[in-house]
């Protein structure tokens, strides 16, 4: 049974290797991709903006972003000062 079970896997990895293989060779790339769109970029400057008014509440500010919660706020806010996109 352990036998049938490590030809499995090793059709599995052979099957792997090749799709990897065909998409090099088309030169598609795996993976999330880095860095920021245009998009989330004119996001975060208008997300900073609006987060330097003292006048708003934090609550204003996540709300129309579609966040639920203020902690995704701060790490966004933490996660661009870091990587300086702006």
């Amino acid at each position: 049974m352990a036998s049938l079970a490590e030809y499995e896997r090793e059709l599995i990895r052979e099957r792997t290797n090749a799709g990897l293989q065909s998409a090099r060779a088309r030169v598609r790339i795996g993976g999330r991709p880095k860095g920021y769109t245009a998009e989330t970029i004119s996001k975060l400057v208008l997300l900073r903006t609006i987060y330097k008014d003292v006048t708003k509440r934090p609550e204003d500010i996540y709300k129309p972003f579609g966040l639920t919660r203020v902690e995704p706020l701060y790490s966004i806010l933490l996660m661009s000062n870091k990587e300086e996109v702006v």
